[in-house]
């Protein structure tokens, strides 16, 4: 590849990422705002439902889903300001590498939303346990929910953003040789 077309490939690659970087921090965001909405929404279902029946389960449950949907926001927030902040002024390699990663579809940056859902597994269990259903059912449920989200999400990398780490991986050997 001539410099040119390095080049021209940087820059087309560099203008699609930014592209990318800020429509995946909107959906972030939108995201975000609904777990912030759920918040007062399960306060004042937990207060209504625990006045309502003094069933401890029901405590246990809005707790465990406030503070699940909490940890989840706030995970989306510092995901929102990492796409929102995004700095392309970096060295040309180490641009590229942090944009890699950015495009992997597993990373430790989302270990940071297990504890959100291990939370609002609690807060489902409880609720169910409460409505005299099993807790088996409760999990099935709820790694089923999981699992899908899984699927759903890594078949969308697959098609819109495996192509662009590829894409953002060729450059990095194309530089490094």
């Amino acid at each position: 590849m001539t410099a040119h077309e390095f080049d021209t490939n940087l820059s087309k690659l560099t203008g699609k990422l930014k592209k990318e970087d800020r429509h995946y921090a909107t959906i972030v965001k939108a995201v975000q705002i609904l777990y912030w909405l759920f918040i007062p929404l399960f306060i004042v279902r937990t207060i209504r439902y625990y006045t309502d029946s003094h069933n401890i389960n029901n405590l246990i449950s809005g707790i465990a889903l406030i503070l699940g949907f909490l940890f989840i926001a706030l995970s989306f927030r510092k995901l929102y300001n990492e796409y929102q902040n995004v700095d392309y002024a970096l060295p040309t390699l180490e641009m590229l590498k942090k944009a890699a990663y950015r495009y992997q579809p597993f990373q430790k940056r989302v270990l940071g939303v297990i504890p959100g859902l291990l939370l609002m597994d609690v807060g489902l269990t409880f609720e169910w346990i409460g409505e005299g259903r099993s807790v088996l059912d409760s999990q099935v449920f709820f790694l089923g929910a999981i699992l899908f989200g899984v699927i759903i999400g890594l078949v969308i990398w697959y098609f819109k953003y495996k192509p662009l780490r590829d894409k953002i991986l060729d450059l990095v050997r194309e530089i490094e040789r």
